[in-house]
């Protein structure tokens, strides 16, 4: 009985042996296969960052100019109401006053012209 009882331990041994290389070999896959999906979510991850980054930067500078031509066309008209409260206040004419001048001007030269053709 002996002799069965040592061939079965080292049958065992074996056996264990040969499943301690399985599970060697399979903890190997699995370690490889996760390092590789790790690196993937890594190189995804900066991938993402840098597009919320770039989408953030786009979104901030469009805000930036949006504001900063409200600012200018606030700017712009603060300064024309400005200009005109002091033009009436000073007594002079406003620029519309002097376009609609203009015009009376230049239609009275055509008919003074008309005037001097006629006569001569």
């Amino acid at each position: 009985m002996a002799i069965d009882t040592s061939e079965a331990l080292k049958s065992l041994n074996e056996r264990v042996d040969s499943a301690k290389a399985d599970v060697k070999a399979a903890a190997e896959k699995l370690q490889s296969a996760l390092k590789e999906l790790a690196e993937k979510a890594e190189a995804n991850g900066k991938s993402l960052v840098d597009e919320l980054s770039k989408a953030g930067e786009k979104l901030r500078s469009q805000s930036l100019s949006e504001t900063a031509k409200t600012a200018a066309d606030s700017a712009t008209s603060t300064a024309r109401e400005f200009s005109s409260k002091a033009v009436t206040a000073l007594g002079l004419a406003s620029s519309d006053d002097l376009t609609a001048l203009n015009k009376k001007l230049d239609s009275l030269s055509r008919k003074i012209r008309k005037l001097e053709k006629a006569s001569a």
